[in-house]
């Protein structure tokens, strides 16, 4: 199997110049309503099972006044093989890795798996740049690399990344969910609530990106795959009143998932398999914007038949 070919800016040299741990800071909002800056919870409780921690979870504000935060479990299981080994788990008993900038505005991660020495994942998000965003936007760059510096194989690699809204004001919260969550399909959005999957209530629906390789995405077992595949790894959740979208997208994208009754969403990139001494590469975007969200999505659709270039 192939490794994913490495697109983007070093991730390698840009972990190694960050500013060292420290105190982790929270949001400063002094610069203005309109600025994202990143953050950790100290608490990093998880909401499912209270004795369990959120390890890997980064917060960042929005870019609207009173918004709240995004929340993003970076990851929330990283697995490999249809088993689902342990690379790295939410709940890891490790400090806090996060290595966040002085201004708040860059967050890094460098670990070894405990569970597979020698397996390293870096994680890295920051403001992203003007060229970067679609026009109409604001948002970040995020980035994971996986290098498997083990004796092993590691076959089909599945990360799951969770998007968790319920700290933005206006957004869907425990109830009505996949009224407010999209993926392009076909050329268009389309609301969770209007794919078909196999069972028809299905509280927990998943789609895989067209042409990609490896079609889990954790629905099937419940009944809750899409019939359609996804043009791009892209997921939108949108406010209770529609004005206000946030968008997560991964290149090389592999799939998505989201729950009908509880504020998250993923969207997954693809490693693939990865055999000793290969590294597995991706990157994206979180964006939000108060325009149109469709033109956003065909613009990102256009950069995953194109190449991601950073």
């Amino acid at each position: 199997m192939k490794s994913v070919i490495f697109i983007g800016t070093a991730l390698l040299g840009i972990l190694g110049t960050q500013a060292a741990a420290g105190k982790l800071p929270g949001p400063d909002r002094t610069a203005g309503p309109i600025d994202i800056m990143f953050f950790v919870d100290s608490t990093r409780v998880n909401e499912v099972d209270l004795d369990q921690t959120n390890t890997y979870g980064l917060s960042m504000t929005v870019p609207w006044e009173e918004g709240g935060s995004l929340f993003i479990n970076f990851p929330e299981h990283l697995e490999y093989n249809p088993q689902g080994n342990t690379i790295l788990r939410h709940h890891d008993e490790r400090p806090v890795p996060w290595i966040i900038s002085p201004d708040g505005r860059q967050a890094s991660y460098r670990v070894e798996s405990a569970a597979e020495p020698g397996v390293i994942v870096e994680a890295f998000a920051r403001t992203a740049r003007e060229e970067e965003y679609p026009t109409g936007t604001k948002g970040v760059y995020l980035a994971m690399r996986i290098t498997n510096g083990s004796n092993i194989v590691l076959p089909v690699v599945r990360p799951l990344l969770c998007m968790q809204y319920r700290k933005i004001e206006g957004f869907p919260k425990w109830i009505d969910n996949f009224n407010h969550n999209y993926v392009s399909i076909g050329g268009r959005l389309t609301a969770l609530s209007d794919l078909v999957t196999e069972k028809a209530d299905a509280s927990f629906k998943g789609a895989v990106v067209a042409g990609c390789p490896q079609r889990d995405t954790r629905a099937e077992r419940s009944g809750g795959l899409i019939s359609q595949d996804m043009d791009l790894a892209a997921s939108v959740v949108t406010s209770m009143d529609d004005t206000r979208k946030i968008i997560i997208w991964w290149t090389p994208g592999k799939s998505m998932i989201a729950n009908a009754n509880i504020p998250c969403i993923h969207a997954d990139p693809y490693f693939g398999s990865l055999q000793p001494g290969e590294s597995g590469f991706a990157e994206g975007l979180v964006l939000f914007t108060e325009g149109d969200v469709e033109a956003v999505v065909g613009e990102l659709r256009l950069r995953d038949l194109k190449g991601f270039k950073n």
